[in-house]
């Protein structure tokens, strides 16, 4: 055989061993994936036997935090890379308030088999849970009672993600048991916050549902944003209160920021950039806010309370006023506030209220559902 020819066989052998063999190659699995109109820290997509979930990291572009192929039977197939988890949940434990909001919002409270601090929700179905034995008791959420947990054996554990994971969390890694980290909070938009009841809506088998609130929900937050710009007169606006010698008002890109510009309110951080909380001195609240019209966000349950905590306090405008409101409307006798369970879901609700105790002209003899004057 020409020397020429048996390279060129010898080149032919070699790629056709190197050729993968018929039904070996791995199948292109073809995503559709859903439209988000808010939300930045998660996606869902679907295939013709399974749905994709994956939970981005707000803290590192382009990092995932969790990814979960969803099925309705065990038996199916899905890639490995991921964790794969059979819909609709059955069992699931909490470690946080905003948790129980959305999966009450979906009417799946009796899924939810622990909580930590169940005496600390304001949940009245997930009360009644605790009350009977169905939900346990967890511990605290910085120190859960691991072994409990591994006892219940939930089908998942919803946890909320920090820039920073403790010793706590990467031991509940280790347990074996599907880990759900929630990011909503870290959302720029509160509507955006709000649409991670899509992310329930899929693990607990209640898409439909779900999509259906979290439109209603935004319908009624943009029609109110609307009417507010209405409002001839934009009232001035402070929150919050010293906490150990430091102020901590919020960010302009914050939730409470924007809800303050939603509601058509002039509020004197509006321009700055952050997302989170802004610790400032009293001396700088009092030079920027002496005059505010409306205090929001304070914690205290009367006007004496507050004297009694600083005498300084009361010498706000807002406060000479008695326009001073808290967010405890929605109050359990153990301390259980609906303000951080279902106003993340519905800030439409939120959006209300501050725009009834702003432009009452607007919506006039209209009651409020989370904020409420101290007497």
């Amino acid at each position: 055989m020409p020397k020429h020819l048996y390279y060129i066989l010898l080149i032919c052998c070699f790629c056709a061993c190197s050729r993968p063999h018929k039904g070996t190659e791995k199948p292109i699995v073809h995503y559709q994936t859903d439209s988000l109109q808010y939300a930045q820290h998660f996606s869902i997509q679907h295939t013709d036997n399974h749905s994709l979930l994956i939970l981005y990291n707000p803290w590192q572009k382009g990092e995932i935090l969790g990814k979960y192929y969803l099925t309705r039977h065990d038996s199916i197939q899905t890639p490995t890379d991921g964790i794969q988890l059979t819909i609709p949940l059955q069992t699931v434990c909490l470690q946080s308030a905003p948790h129980i909001g959305f999966i009450d919002a979906l009417s799946q409270t009796e899924c939810v088999v622990g909580t930590t601090s169940p005496e600390l929700f304001y949940s009245p179905k997930l009360q009644q849970q605790y009350r009977t034995g169905h939900t346990h008791h967890l511990g605290d959420a910085y120190q859960m009672h691991l072994e409990k947990i591994v006892q219940l054996s939930p089908n998942a554990l919803f946890i909320t993600a920090y820039p920073q994971t403790d010793g706590q969390t990467n031991r509940l890694y280790q347990l074996h048991i599907p880990i759900i980290p929630t990011v909503e909070w870290t959302e720029p938009h509160l509507l955006g916050r709000a649409e991670w009841i899509k992310v329930y809506g899929l693990l607990f088998d209640q898409k439909e549902l779900a999509d259906s609130l979290f439109n209603a929900t935004a319908q009624q937050y943009n029609r109110l944003a609307e009417l507010a710009k209405k409002a001839t007169h934009q009232p001035t606006i402070m929150s919050g209160l010293p906490f150990k010698d430091t102020w901590y008002m919020p960010g302009g890109k914050s939730f409470m920021g924007q809800l303050f510009e939603h509601a058509n309110l002039s509020y004197h951080y509006s321009d700055n950039e952050q997302f989170g909380s802004l610790p400032l001195s009293f001396e700088t609240v009092w030079f920027y806010f002496q005059q505010a019209e409306i205090w929001v966000g304070i914690d205290a349950d009367s006007y004496q309370q507050l004297a009694q905590m600083d005498a300084r306090l009361v010498q706000f405008a807002a406060a000479k006023s008695r326009q001073m409101y808290h967010y405890r409307k929605r109050l359990t006798p153990t301390g259980g506030n609906d303000f951080w369970e279902s106003a993340v879901v519905y800030p439409d609700r939120l959006l209300h209220d501050l725009m009834c105790i702003a432009h009452p002209t607007i919506l006039p003899n209209q009651d409020t559902y989370y904020i409420e004057r101290l007497p």
